[in-house]
C-alpha cells in the first residue's frame, strides 16, 4: 500500500502542471503536494526519524449562473519507526453515512499511517439573499484562530501538526439574509447509523462588530453558543464559547477569547481558551478537565519570500510552555520550503504531559 500511495503522489506531481496550466483562465484542478522529513520523540523516549507526504486536490466549477460544484480530496502517507500521532486531523469517530474515506491508523503497524478521503463533493446555489449547499461539505463557523468551539461539526484539536480540513459529512446548509446585516443559517448532517445533528445560527454583522448566537443539537449533548467580534483601526477583539448540556443533567463550558494587532507588518495574537470538557486538546492530553490555556504568536514577513511565526502554548495553572516556531520560504514559485517544530519544555501541568517533541523540514509544490 505504501508504494501505491507514493507512486500516486509522484504521478500527480508530474501531471499537476498539465491539469492546472497557469496559462489557462480556468484551471481543471489545483492543489499542493508536500514531502516532509524530521524527528519525533515521545515523552521519555529517544529521537526517531519520520517521513510524511501529503497531497491536496481541488476543483471548483461553475455549472450554471448561481450554481457551482466543489470537489476536494487528499491522501497522506506517514512512516516512522515508532507509533506517532497522525500529522493531519484524524477522521471523526462517528463515520459518514456513505463512506468516502479510508485509513489504517487503527491497525498495529508500527508508525505507518496511510489515509485517503474525498473531503468535499458539494453543490452550491446562490440566488438573491438565499445561499444553499448540499452534499459533502464543511461550513465555516467561528471567529477565533487557534481553536473554534462553535465550529460544531468539525472542531480541530489546536495542537494538530497540519492545520488541514478534517473529515466532512453529508448534509444540507441554508443561509438567508433577513436584512442587510442580519441573516439566519441552518445546517444538518447525517451520520452512520441513521442519526443526525443540527445547528441553527443567527448572524448579525454590523460595521466593525458581529454577534452570532447559535444552537446545536449534537449526538449525546446539546449546546448554546455565542460568537462576538469587534474590528477597530488598530486591533481586533473576539470571543466565542459553548455551554454544553448533557443527558445526565450536567453542563460544561468551553470558550476562547483573543486579541490581535498589527504593527509595522507584524501581527501579534494572544488567545485564552478554557477547557471544561477534556476534549479541546484531543489526544494530546490525559483528558483532564477544568484547565485554562494561553496561546501567543507573532506572524512576521521578513522579506517577500520569508515568513516566520513563533508561538507558544502554556497552562495558566502553572508549568512551562510548548514552543512552536514556523518558518516558510517561497524561494521559487510554485515551490516552498518550510520548517516547524513543537518543543515541550519541562514537566507539564494542566494535562499537557503527553505532548511529543517534533521537528520537520518540508518541501511543497503548488499547481
Amino acid at each position: 500500500m505504501r508504494s501505491k500511495i507514493l507512486h500516486l503522489l509522484i504521478l500527480l506531481m508530474v501531471c499537476g502542471p498539465v491539469l492546472a496550466d497557469e496559462d489557462d483562465e480556468k484551471e481543471l484542478f489545483t492543489g499542493k503536494i508536500s514531502v516532509e522529513g524530521g524527528t519525533y520523540q515521545v515523552p521519555g523516549g529517544t529521537l526517531t526519524p519520520y517521513q510524511y507526504s501529503h497531497l491536496d486536490l481541488e476543483s471548483h466549477v461553475d455549472i450554471a449562473p448561481g450554481l457551482s460544484l466543489g470537489l476536494e480530496a487528499q491522501a497522506n502517507a506517514q512512516d516512522a519507526q515508532v507509533p506517532m500521532i497522525p500529522s493531519e486531523p484524524e477522521f471523526e469517530r462517528t463515520k459518514n453515512l456513505v463512506h468516502l474515506e479510508w485509513e489504517n491508523s487503527e491497525a498495529d503497524d508500527a508508525g505507518d499511517i496511510y489515509s485517503a478521503e474525498l473531503e468535499q463533493v458539494s453543490l452550491r446555489w446562490t440566488q438573491g439573499s438565499l445561499d444553499l449547499k448540499a452534499g459533502l461539505f464543511k461550513p465555516d463557523w467561528g471567529v477565533t484562530s487557534f481553536y473554534r468551539p462553535t465550529d460544531y461539526f468539525y472542531p480541530q484539536p489546536p495542537l494538530v501538526w497540519l492545520r488541514d480540513e478534517p473529515l466532512t459529512s453529508e448534509g444540507l446548509d441554508a443561509s438567508c439574509f433577513l436584512f442587510d446585516d442580519l441573516s439566519v443559517e441552518g445546517a444538518v448532517r447525517w451520520l452512520e447509523g441513521g442519526t443526525s445533528e443540527e445547528v441553527l445560527r443567527l448572524v448579525d454583522k454590523g460595521i466593525g462588530i458581529s454577534v452570532t448566537p447559535s444552537f446545536a443539537w449534537m449526538a449525546g449533548r446539546n449546546g448554546f453558543g455565542l460568537e462576538v467580534a469587534g474590528t477597530f483601526p488598530d486591533f481586533k477583539v473576539y470571543a466565542e464559547g459553548v455551554d454544553w448540556f448533557y443527558g445526565d443533567g450536567s453542563a460544561r463550558v468551553e470558550w476562547t477569547a483573543g486579541l490581535s494587532t498589527a504593527k509595522k507588518g507584524i501581527v501579534y495574537t494572544g488567545e485564552v481558551f478554557r477547557d471544561e470538557t477534556g476534549r479541546i486538546l484531543g489526544g494530546f492530553t490525559d483528558g483532564q478537565q477544568q484547565a485554562t490555556y494561553i496561546y501567543l504568536s507573532i506572524q512576521g514577513t521578513l522579506t517577500p519570500q520569508w515568513k516566520i511565526t513563533p508561538g507558544l502554548v502554556t497552562p495558566l495553572e502553572g508549568g512551562p510552555f510548548l514552543f512552536w516556531p514556523k518558518v516558510t520560504w517561497d524561494f521559487s514559485h510554485p515551490w516552498q520550503a518550510a520548517f516547524q517544530a513543537q518543543v515541550p519544555l519541562g514537566s507539564w501541568a494542566g494535562g499537557l504531559d503527553r505532548i511529543p517533541g517534533r521537528a520537520g523540514l518540508s518541501l511543497a509544490y503548488s499547481f
